[in-house]
């Protein structure tokens, strides 16, 4: 299978933590999506001809404000009987009854809407437009349109944030009983206007040891409510895992269209639209590639790999010295023992030939991908 992620680059106003590209800019809704279609129709080939385009992703920017017309015109022209999953971004202020009603009828939608917090002040801090009663009615919008595969996206680590909040924002995400669950810990990105605020001192972001008190809280409660964490920031009731998302997880090709948006292959070539929308409504469409080497791919299937509950194949560990020019140097032996004493430390199990993180080892990932990498 393969995917198309399409990016809506419109945004009403900036999150401060966000650093993908946007732009405020409106009104050129209709030039944007031709400039789309237009796209895919020139790049379509860069997918394998034998691999079936199965997951649409429409993200952000914020799609939610392209007018329901254009939208409409988008899930149209992509839309079939082969696509498994069409994943439609949202922000929660955008859902009203007339927007529910038109993604509504089409049976594959699966909506992600960005909650964030379900705190007002901490919602403030971020600059969301919405405020914690706009999800729930965005919820029960959807839910009347005959939606039943909704993911809601929360953030941890934010300025002000306690674990007292935090845990008011889970119990009432999970209220909501949304089928998918994202959560991510706050990101301060340098080029964001957030990374502005922290360097300027006027915020704080979380400390780590408290953002890992609410990483293990929320796997707590979220496993509590019957919800499975199939990837590090990723939680589902059974048979809801986001399969666009996971695409991205296991090295199945994908294009993406639009400013912004990052393609791959499945083998070594990776692309990325600059973001740069004047350019790209006049046709004049820029991109940047790399072309990945044995040991880069070794090292995301690793990265990838660990970040889920399928784990990595044990497999993938014994033919690296290839990799290496010292004869001397045998990295077999340094997996076997680095993965032995990983193992007996309780930070990684063993299922099947897979290699999977335990709870405890998902609190130190980085450090444990670090020590896998070549």
């Amino acid at each position: 299978m393969s995917g198309v992620y399409i990016h809506i680059p419109f945004c009403a106003s900036r999150c401060i933590y966000c650093d993908f590209y946007s732009t405020t800019i409106r009104g050129k809704a209709h030039e944007y999506v031709d400039a789309l279609l237009k796209e895919y129709e020139e790049r379509s080939d860069f997918l394998p001809s034998e691999e079936p385009l199965r997951t649409i992703y429409i993200g952000g920017g914020t799609p939610s404000l392209l007018p329901i017309s254009e939208l409409k015109r988008l899930i149209d022209f992509f839309n079939n009987d082969d696509i498994e999953e069409f994943t439609i971004e949202a922000n929660p202020e955008d859902i009203c009854e007339e927007w529910a009603k038109s993604v509504g009828q089409y049976s594959n939608i699966r909506i992600s809407i960005g909650v964030q917090s379900l705190n007002d002040n901490e919602l403030r801090i971020i600059n969301r437009r919405h405020n914690s009663k706009k999800p729930i009615e965005a919820v029960k919008l959807l839910r009347d349109a005959g939606i039943n595969n909704i993911s809601l996206d929360l953030m941890y680590g934010l300025p002000t944030q306690t674990l007292e909040t935090w845990e008011e924002s889970i119990n009432g995400i999970i209220a909501l009983n949304p089928e998918h669950i994202s959560a991510y810990c706050l990101s301060v990105e340098e080029e964001s206007p957030l990374g502005k605020l922290v360097e300027d001192g006027k915020l704080t972001p979380a400390d780590e040891e408290l953002c890992l008190e609410m990483a293990e809280l929320l796997r707590k409660k979220l496993k509590e409510a019957g919800y499975t964490q199939y990837e590090i920031s990723n939680y589902s009731k059974p048979g809801f895992e986001s399969k666009h998302n996971s695409s991205y997880w296991d090295g199945t090709p994908y294009i993406g269209l639009g400013p912004g948006a990052h393609s791959y292959d499945g083998k070594y070539q990776r692309r990325w639209n600059l973001g740069d929308l004047n350019s790209y409504l006049n046709g004049e469409r820029k991109e940047n590639g790399e072309t990945l080497t044995d040991k880069d791919i070794f090292n995301e299937t690793v990265m990838l790999g660990l970040r889920t509950n399928k784990g990595v194949s044990a497999s993938l560990f014994e033919n690296t010295d290839n990799y290496y020019n010292n004869k001397d140097y045998n990295k077999k032996a340094y997996y076997k023992k680095t993965i032995n004493k990983l193992i007996s430390r309780g930070l990684i199990t063993k299922k099947g030939n897979n290699l999977i993180l335990t709870e405890s080892g998902l609190a130190l990932a980085d450090e444990i991908m670090r020590e896998l990498f070549i």
